[in-house]
């Protein structure tokens, strides 16, 4: 079993500073919610992050990066004949569990609605099923086993081949940071570290090349 936990993820709602803003509430009122129940995205508040967390707009309310990892690895063969499990941990510290058997919006904008729906009520569910939950917790916390191999992949970290770092079937989980650009905010100290290439790969890119080496080291190794 691979396990990918995208860690310090820019999935966030509105940050209480933000919140009297202008723009923001604009936004909010064109949607019909509350400022506070809505996903800080850049595309659209770019100014409004700037103004109040200066330096951080490149990197801050970024879901976009996050739909698009989701949509590659959800639909992957390794998801699909349940060899892979997806978690998310945010930057403040939450951890979003994602049934295998979730279908995502591929449209942004239905994404963005599902997004705000289960920061709100904590939980999305169809048929009696959990699709997707959020609990609080850090990137500690969200590693089920210690006992399993641990790699986080860094971009400032040793260049190594992929086929080097995968090279098993057994049980592994990887981390990937969830941001555009920076590093982890959480300690990453005491895990393996990596990196595949010498320029910084976004991170649907960087979890294709660790699910699509995986399921070759599983159809090489059938158990």
């Amino acid at each position: 079993m691979l396990t990918i936990i995208i860690a310090d993820a820019e999935l966030e709602t509105i940050p209480a500073e933000m919140r009297d803003d202008y723009s923001i509430r604009k936004i909010a009122g064109e949607r019909k919610k509350k400022v506070d129940a809505i996903i800080l995205d850049s595309n659209y508040m770019h100014s409004a992050i700037d103004r109040y967390f200066p330096g951080e707009s490149n990197r801050r309310g970024r879901p976009d990066i996050i739909h698009i990892f989701l949509l590659v690895a959800m639909d992957s063969i390794l998801n699909r004949t349940g060899n892979l499990r997806v978690r998310i941990h945010t930057r403040n510290d939450l951890v979003i569990d994602i049934s295998p058997d979730t279908r995502l919006p591929r449209a942004y904008n239905r994404f963005i609605g599902l997004f705000e729906k289960l920061f709100a009520e904590g939980k999305i569910a169809a048929d009696g099923k959990t699709l997707l939950q959020v609990q609080k917790g850090t990137l500690n916390s969200a590693i089920e086993s210690h006992d399993e191999r641990v790699l986080a992949m860094a971009p400032d970290a040793p260049i190594k081949p992929i086929d080097s770092l995968i090279s098993g079937s057994g049980d592994m989980t990887v981390i990937i940071g969830g941001f555009s650009e920076g590093n982890y905010r959480s300690n990453i100290d005491k895990f393996e570290k990596a990196s595949i290439f010498n320029e910084e790969l976004t991170i649907w890119s960087v979890g294709m090349e660790v699910i699509t080496q995986y399921e070759r080291v599983l159809r090489e190794n059938p158990q």
